[in-house]
């Protein structure tokens, strides 16, 4: 939708709504419970904390519908836009150790620069409006069952 609806860049944003900073949180926020899942070796609650805010984001965009809001409110529908970009940078970063050529791939299509795709670098950037993003491509290839002969 950033490719079709905002010129293929990064998009500004209006006023945050409460579920816009509430899902922005959970991202934020995710960093410190997954750094001490990892450090425990707990490697199942980190993922399952992950999957918490993927499944977060999930139901935004549902109750959000930025495909209807291109219609009715095209700044409301940037804002939007721009939290679930930011919310799956966040996510991108912190599922790099489980599934790094994934995770490479998401950051790609975000322009994330290679030097901002550590823990450290979680926290001091974020996506900036206008920035140009490459044309975007399947993360994961498609399940084709091939017929049994």
């Amino acid at each position: 939708m950033i490719n079709r609806n905002c010129g293929g860049c990064v998009p500004d944003y209006g006023e945050l709504s409460a579920g816009d900073t509430a899902l922005l949180n959970a991202a934020q926020n995710l960093l410190g419970t997954v750094r001490g899942h990892i450090a425990e070796q707990a490697f199942h609650l980190a993922l399952e904390a992950i999957w918490r805010v993927v499944g977060g984001a999930n139901r935004y965009i549902d109750e959000q519908a930025p495909w209807a809001l291109s219609r009715s409110d095209p700044v409301r529908m940037r804002t939007v836009l721009y939290t679930l970009a930011e919310t799956l940078r966040h996510l991108a970063i912190l599922v790099q150790p489980f599934v790094p050529g994934a995770a490479r791939k998401l950051l790609d299509q975000l322009a994330v620069p290679e030097a901002a795709r550590d823990f450290f670098a979680l926290a001091e950037a974020q996506l900036a409006p206008g920035t140009r993003l490459p044309k975007p491509e399947p993360i994961f290839p498609r399940f084709v069952e091939e017929a049994v002969p």
